[in-house]
C-alpha cells in the first residue's frame, strides 16, 4: 500500500495523540479523585466507560474494515467468561481503584512515571509464566529505569494534604501491577473477539462488581450530583471514561494501520513525560531540574527497552508486550 507523506505525518499525529490521552490519565483522575470516594468513583467511571463503548461499537461494527480489528458481534464463549471478568476486575477495576487511591497521596506526576513502567512489569509477568527472557541491553534499560524511581521516591514529591507520600507509590505500583499482570490475556481476548468488544465486556463486568459493591457497602452514589454540578468534572470523567477508556482505540488504531504497529507504540513511551509537563502547566505541581532529568532518563530507557524488544525478540512477544491502555 502506498502512503503519501501527509497520511504518515497524519499517521504520527494520531500516534502521539493516543500517548497524551494515555499520558494525562491521572492528571484527569487528581481532581475526581479528590472530589468523591475511589470506589464509588471506580463504579462511575466504568459505567460511563460502558456507555461510550456501546456507542462506539454500534458504529464501527457496521463498517467492514473496523470490525475486523474491533469486533462484529457480541458473542462470547462461556469458557472465556471468567478470563473476561478477572481482566475486568483485575486489570480495569483494581488498576482504577488503586491508582485513584494513590492521588490522594502522591501528585499526578509521580503516579504517571510509575505507571509508565508498565512495559517493564508485563514482560517481568512474561518471564515468570510464559518463558520470556530479557536480553542484557533490556535489563540495562530496567536498572536505570529502577534507579530513576528510586531517585524519584527520596527526592522532592508533590505534596497532598494528609498524604502519605509512601502509601501514594505502594498504591500507585499495586495499579501498574494490576494492569501489567493481565496483560497477555487481555490481548489474547482483544485477537479472539475484537478490541472493542473484549473491553466492553471487561468494562461491564465492572460496573456490575462495582454496583453490587455500592449495594453491600451503602456507598453514597448521590455523589454524582457532584460532578453533574461542577462542568469542569463532569467533562474530566466524561473524558476518562469515553476518551482515555474508549475513543483512543479508533486513533490508535488509525496509527497502526499508519505508521504500523511497532513504530505506533514507540509513541506510547512518551506517555511519563506528558504526564509529567501536563501536571506542571495544568494542577500547579512543582517542576525540578532533578525530576525533569528523571522523567528525561526513563522516556530514553523506555524507548531502547521496546527498540530493542522489537528487533530481538520472537513474533508472539512483538504482538503481545505492547504497553497496555489505562
Amino acid at each position: 500500500m502506498n502512503i503519501s507523506k501527509n497520511n504518515i505525518f497524519l499517521g504520527w499525529v494520531a500516534a502521539i495523540s493516543v500517548a497524551i490521552i494515555w499520558g494525562v490519565t491521572g492528571v484527569v483522575s487528581k481532581p475526581l479523585a479528590m472530589a468523591i470516594d475511589p470506589l464509588t468513583l471506580v463504579f462511575f467511571r466504568y459505567v460511563t466507560a460502558v456507555l461510550g463503548l456501546s456507542i462506539i461499537f454500534f458504529f464501527t461494527s457496521k463498517n467492514k474494515m473496523l470490525s475486523k480489528d474491533l469486533g462484529s458481534n457480541l458473542k462470547i464463549e462461556k469458557k472465556d467468561f471468567l478470563k473476561i471478568a478477572l481482566c475486568g476486575i483485575i486489570g480495569q477495576g483494581c488498576f482504577s481503584l488503586f491508582n485513584f487511591l494513590s492521588l490522594s497521596h502522591i501528585g499526578a506526576t509521580e503516579n504517571g512515571v510509575i505507571q509508565g513502567m508498565q512495559p517493564f512489569a508485563t514482560v517481568f509477568f512474561g518471564m515468570m509464566f510464559m518463558n520470556f527472557k530479557m536480553n542484557k541491553i533490556q535489563w540495562g534499560a530496567f536498572i536505570v529505569s529502577a534507579l530513576c524511581i528510586y531517585a524519584m521516591s527520596v527526592g522532592p514529591t508533590n505534596e497532598v494534604k494528609h498524604g502519605t507520600p509512601l502509601l501514594g507509590y505502594v498504591f500507585v505500583t499495586c495499579s501498574m501491577l494490576s494492569l501489567a499482570w493481565t496483560a497477555h490475556l487481555r490481548a489474547s481476548l482483544s485477537e479472539k473477539y475484537g478490541s472493542v468488544v473484549s473491553m466492553l465486556y471487561q468494562y461491564i463486568s465492572v460496573a456490575i462488581l462495582g454496583l453490587i459493591v455500592s449495594l453491600t457497602m451503602g456507598l453514597d452514589l448521590s455523589q454524582i450530583t457532584i460532578i453533574l454540578s461542577d462542568s469542569t468534572l463532569l467533562f474530566l470523567l466524561v473524558f476518562l471514561g469515553m476518551g482515555i477508556s474508549g475513543g483512543s482505540y479508533l486513533i490508535q488504531l488509525y496509527s497502526f494501520k499508519i505508521i504500523g504497529v511497532e513504530k505506533a507504540t514507540m509513541a506510547l513511551n512518551l506517555m511519563p513525560l506528558v504526564g509529567y509537563v501536563v501536571a506542571v502547566l495544568t494542577l500547579g505541581e512543582e517542576m525540578h531540574l532533578s525530576k525533569s532529568i528523571i522523567v528525561s532518563i526513563i522516556v530514553v530507557a523506555l524507548y531502547v527497552f521496546t527498540k530493542f524488544e522489537t528487533k530481538t525478540s520472537p513474533e508472539i512477544l512483538s504482538k503481545k508486550l505492547k504497553p497496555q491502555k489505562a
